[in-house]
């Protein structure tokens, strides 16, 4: 009885800590809302907040002092002006309204706590959770930030370099983990860049020189023609950034890679990066800059060839706030002779926070790192065996997964490619062929009837997306998968599937067959089905299909699974055909 109490007191307590935590941070988001009455400007609230978070730490008894002048019906206003803005200088300075009220700003703050964590959740939610401030633009989520700082591994007095800082919410983890550092940035919008140094002085980091700058243009940490070198790179770089790189051909930190592409910004950042980078750098990536079929292929060779990835971990979906791309964290070093791949897009490592999910165990995360340890959520592998078309964390954790015996599709030789319009363009001629939709797919076993005959098209495009016989067929987008296989009479007509349809494609028949019965069967749809859905767009994405894990037993018994599904399916188009006939009687 004495432990179940115990036991009960503790939890009492733990919860009035959380209460009083949210209760903290509540009255800074009032005032936050408060301050927003009088200012049109968002960056210029956080911006007064961050003034005043600093005021309380650096002159608390000042703080007190105002209030007690105030309560005694003397005016502060004036006063109060002139000590803040003493305090934070004329560069980054910004007023409060002369109309807000100044006592009851200074109450609540007196009433809150600054601690740094509490400060933290309250920029997160203003940044990542009010995603109607769209600051999410300018900062990173409070836990994917905590998992960055661990796994760069600070040490005093290194020196950490984070090209486009935002509003600088990275600094909040850099600083809480080891403020005796040395920090360096570059970042295009001022504003910005001043809410950055805000937070970099609250934090109480050792040494910050953050400048304004593009970095595409001119890099400021440069002495002639050498980069300056750092210990430790941090970047989540900004997506929505504008990307002019025809002036960047000649630039000799993107002349020997040769991935500029304006539409994969990260990548021009990256390559920025690492050419300020001595010893271990993070870095935020799409999934799709990881996988075969985009345009950073020679960046991954290079990566690759030269040892330099230390570990790829896979994030969970949908934790950036307005991202529909799937996000995995990038480590750098040198010398690397294996990789590490960790896959954290799974409920282990998420939990769901409203609309988005929110990442959690990020100690197990950075721990698994640290150690460079196997387990179910992780796996190493030799640099000679790492493909590159291919670096996510989830194809290597699927490769693992296999038993002695199962495939991936992927090592399979499966080719997959998209259906095609072939039709209704200039090159268009007299030609007799089917195209091919979701209306001509067989409710199980092959399909062998099709209804849409068109009489012009693209010859040389037709003949290039011929159907085959045995190639599946399996809808793009959809709520449920829809999947067929196509029949030896598909060789006696021209068909072309259309847009909405994708092609897997296989050399050997009896395999193709495995397959088909592996997504007929129950295991298989709900496999597929989890494509489509971990995609959050209802769309089953080409790398995920080639990662999945065909188990031995369908494709040894793809024959006779077939057959039975075949013979099943004349007895239903019977009964289906009687029922048809019994409705005209």
């Amino acid at each position: 009885m004495l432990f179940l109490s115990t036991i009960r007191n503790c939890l009492i307590v733990i919860c009035k800590l959380i209460q009083t935590k949210r209760y903290i941070v509540k009255k800074l988001l009032d005032c936050f809302d408060y301050l927003k009455r009088y200012h049109s400007d968002l960056l210029d609230v956080v911006s007064i907040m961050l003034e005043l978070f600093i005021f309380k730490r650096e002159n608390a008894k000042m703080l007190e002092d105002m209030i007690a002048k105030s309560s005694k019906r003397k005016t502060i206003k004036e006063d109060f002006h002139a000590i803040l803005h003493n305090l934070i200088g004329e560069e980054l300075y910004v007023p409060i309204s002369s109309s807000a009220n100044i006592s009851k700003i200074l109450k609540t703050l007196l009433q809150s706590s600054t601690e740094l964590h509490n400060i933290t959740q309250f920029l997160h939610i203003i940044s990542q959770k009010r995603t109607t401030n769209k600051l999410y633009y300018y900062s990173t989520p409070r836990e994917v930030n905590d998992l960055l700082a661990l796994l760069l591994d600070l040490q005093d007095n290194d020196e950490v370099y984070n090209p486009c800082y935002g509003i600088g919410s990275i600094f909040l983890s850099l600083g809480n983990l080891n403020p005796n550092i040395h920090l360096y940035g570059e970042e295009l919008d001022e504003r910005l860049s001043n809410i950055a140094r805000l937070i970099a002085r609250f934090t109480q980091i050792k040494d910050y020189k953050l400048y304004v700058n593009d970095i595409l243009k001119q890099p400021v940490f440069k002495a002639g023609s050498i980069l300056r070198q750092f210990n430790k790179v941090i970047s989540n770089p900004p997506l929505s950034a504008p990307m002019g790189v025809e002036q960047l051909k000649g630039d000799e930190r993107f002349s020997k890679i040769g991935i500029l592409a304006k539409n994969y910004p990260e990548l021009v950042f990256l390559t920025h990066a690492l050419a300020h980078l001595k010893q271990r750098g993070v870095f935020i990536v799409r999934n799709q800059t990881l996988q075969k079929s985009f345009l950073e292929e020679k960046l991954r060779d290079k990566l690759v060839k030269e040892r330099m990835i230390e570990a790829v971990i896979e994030l969970p979906k949908n934790i950036f706030p307005h991202q529909a791309c799937d996000f995995s964290v990038l480590v750098i070093s040198h010398n690397n002779k294996e990789i590490l791949h960790i896959n954290a897009n799974n409920p282990h490592f998420y939990t769901k926070d409203g609309k988005y999910n929110q990442l959690r165990n990020i100690d197990e995360i950075a721990n698994l790192f640290k150690q460079k340890k196997e387990s179910e959520f992780s796996k190493i592998t030799n640099i000679k065996d790492v493909k590159t078309h291919d670096l996510r964390a989830s194809y290597y954790l699927a490769s693992k997964m296999i038993h002695t015996n199962e495939l991936l599709l992927a090592d399979m030789g499966a080719t997959i490619f998209r259906g095609q319009r072939v039709h209704g363009g200039s090159k268009d001629s007299e030609i007799t062929y089917y195209d091919v939709g979701i209306a001509d797919f067989s409710v199980c076993g092959f399909s062998t009837k099709f209804s849409h005959k068109k009489m012009s098209g693209d010859k040389q495009k037709i003949q290039k997306y011929r159907l085959k016989p045995y190639d599946i067929l399996l809808s793009l987008r959809s709520i449920v998968p829809k999947v067929t296989i196509l029949g030896e009479c598909i060789k006696d007509h021209i068909a072309v599937a259309n847009a909405g349809i994708l092609i897997l494609r296989l050399a050997d028949k009896n395999k193709a067959i495995g397959l088909y019965c592996y997504f007929f069967s129950n295991e298989g749809f709900t496999h597929l089905k989890r494509i489509y859905e971990q995609s959050g767009e209802g769309m089953v994405y080409i790398n995920e299909l080639l990662a999945s894990s065909i188990p031995p037993r369908y494709l040894l018994e793809g024959k006779k699974r077939m057959q039975e599904i075949e013979s099943l399916k004349h007895e239903f188009e019977s009964l289906e055909t009687k029922l048809q006939d019994l409705k005209q009687t």
